[in-house]
């Protein structure tokens, strides 16, 4: 007769392991981060604003700055397929493997250790017809709207 208890246990551990989307948003949102704090030109520009270092760090917030291929491997290798992937299949890049929030400062929402929405607003004024604010919800997760801090932070940078 076979041993069921071995099966359940080994299915109740796959359950329990993290979820990858997770990983990747988490390591996607920490290179923003970093990306925001290694620039010191934009975290003075966001003091001017009203955002401090402090909100900065406490808030998470990161700056998209279109250099994530530096950071990702390429879809060639397993971990760079993996990470590319859960970013399309989320939302977050498009199909060209742009990101959405291109040129954003960016605030992601965590509801307990998982981001469930961000926020991105535009550090310069697009010179062509484009959202100024864009809304990220993560499907079927969250679905409330949500009146983020950098939106609330310093008026005047959030204006149309």
């Amino acid at each position: 007769m076979m041993d069921t208890n071995l099966h359940i246990d080994a299915f109740e551990q796959m359950l329990a392991s993290p979820d990858m989307d997770d990983i990747y948003l988490k390591q996607l949102f920490d290179i923003y981060h970093q990306r925001l704090l290694a620039n010191p030109g934009v975290c003075q520009k966001l003091a001017r604003r009203g955002i401090s270092m402090g909100s900065i760090e406490a808030h998470w917030i990161g700056y998209c700055d279109r250099t994530l291929n530096r950071y990702v491997p390429t879809s060639e290798h397993a971990d760079g397929a993996g990470c590319r992937g859960a970013l399309r299949r989320l939302g977050l890049t498009k199909v060209n493997g742009h990101e959405i929030f291109r040129g954003c400062i960016v605030e992601p929402l965590l509801e307990g250790d998982n981001i469930v929405a961000a926020c991105g607003i535009k550090l310069i004024c697009p010179s062509r017809p484009a959202p100024r604010i864009i809304q990220w919800y993560r499907h079927g997760v969250y679905t409330r709207a949500v009146r983020f801090h950098i939106m609330i932070w310093g008026r005047r940078y959030v204006a149309h």
